[in-house]
């Protein structure tokens, strides 16, 4: 009988020692703000470890979170299924994404038990939305102090903007990209393009806004990435992210037969872009268009390893293209030059070196749209009649070329 009340008592205390959390718990995922460790929102414990509690937060974006014990992915955990909303049991290192609800919430997580349980909690905040530039609807802002606002990856079309405070007259407005002083009752002349949009209320006027650009890339299997690591991409109008001459090659850690991506804002799965259904739906064909970029992105991107690549990602409309480079670049440096780029009537291609035998347009879908001969060190070609939009130029001396990216406005 002593033994086996010594043993019972040592199990006891160890399951104690084992389940108490004396780091923090965290919540990560877009619900929260972005997949990051140590997580968007940090829960607090008052009993010395096994309840841990937070108030009125705010969840966001699709609701997808995890719990997250010592804000490592090692002791990251989500429900046995979904949405595991609005409780549920969590496996730690484990576990399917709790889908939660957006709106304001107060949550119970048991470090000992490992059940959750979310309640309706209240907005403890002015709510702020940005209103005009082109949207179809107010965006309302999140904050988890009533100070700092903030919501990214918002496509403007273009127009007139404005913050505005609901239940009030107030709105604020003045210069595009940012300003330091906003005037009550002005207005903001936004751009067309992604951006991260950040507000701060203070107690006095005036107001500070900014609208950041939003960073988009690619991650993937490739060398340099590895599921790890972003591949930036470029742009001059704000809408078509792109590289030029792209030719990937495998991970030194991967084994996969095709090429896998997906495009991303911000460095984050937050808003993230794919093909249109599962992994590898598109069946390597090299254009398509990205489903529900903000909630899911869609499937891996799959396209043939062993090429080399003009990557265009239209970020207002979710089109990619992968049009393949038909030869190798021989120009280890930059020997031609083109201005005024983008334009609206002609370029002039110069060389610094040799004279230039050929210009080809070629558009996005990898389709010459116009061709001219030359033998000279300066050429000019007429984009007058071009659509609008992002082009290449193959730019020939001899049996060297090197593409130019151009735009046409």
């Amino acid at each position: 009988m002593k033994t086996k009340l010594l043993l019972i008592i040592a199990l006891a205390f160890g399951f104690g020692i084992n389940a108490q959390v004396t780091g923090p718990v965290t919540i990560t995922g877009t619900g929260t703000g972005g997949w990051n460790q140590p997580g968007g929102l940090t829960l607090s414990s008052t009993d010395g470890g096994t309840t841990w509690t937070a108030t009125n937060f705010e969840i966001v974006g699709d609701g997808n979170m995890k719990f997250s014990e010592a804000g490592t992915w090692a002791t990251t955990g989500g429900n046995v299924s979904q949405p595991g909303f609005p409780s549920g049991k969590v496996i730690v290192n484990g576990g399917m994404n709790i889908l939660g609800t957006p709106g304001f919430w107060n949550v119970t997580y048991n470090a000992i038990t490992k059940d959750y349980s979310f309640t309706a909690g209240v907005n403890p905040n002015p709510v702020i939305k940005i209103s005009g530039g082109g949207l179809a609807a107010d965006v309302q802002l999140t904050s988890a102090n009533g100070i700092a606002y903030a919501k990214k990856s918002i496509y403007f079309p273009g127009g007139v903007a404005k913050f505005i405070e609901e239940g009030t007259a107030n709105q604020w407005g003045g210069a595009f990209p940012d300003e330091t002083a906003a005037t009550l009752g002005g207005t903001i002349a936004v751009d067309a393009g992604p951006y991260n949009v950040y507000f701060t209320k203070n107690a006095a006027t005036p107001k500070e806004y900014v609208f950041e650009p939003v960073v988009v890339s690619m991650i993937g299997n490739f060398a340099g990435s590895g599921w790890g690591a972003d591949l930036d991409l470029t742009t001059v109008d704000n809408m078509h992210y792109t590289i030029s001459n792209w030719a990937p090659v495998i991970n030194g850690t991967w084994t996969d037969t095709e090429l896998h991506l997906k495009f991303r804002d911000n460095h984050d799965w937050a808003t993230q872009y794919g093909c249109n259904g599962g992994n590898g739906a598109n069946a390597l064909a090299l254009t398509g268009t990205a489903q529900n970029g903000i909630a899911g992105g869609g499937g891996d991107i799959f396209i043939p390893w062993g090429k080399t690549y003009n990557v265009d990602f239209n970020r207002s409309t979710g089109e990619w293209v992968f049009s393949e480079v038909l030869g190798v670049d021989k120009f280890a440096a930059k020997n031609f030059s083109v201005y005024p780029n983008p334009t609206q009537n002609s370029w002039k291609f110069a060389s610094a070196n040799n004279d230039i035998s050929s210009v080809t347009i070629v558009d996005i879908l990898g389709k010459t749209v116009m061709s001219k001969n030359a033998s000279s060190k300066e050429v000019t070609v007429d984009a007058s009649g071009l659509s609008k939009g992002m082009y290449f130029a193959k730019v020939t001396s001899g049996d060297s070329f090197q593409t130019l990216k151009v735009v046409k406005n």
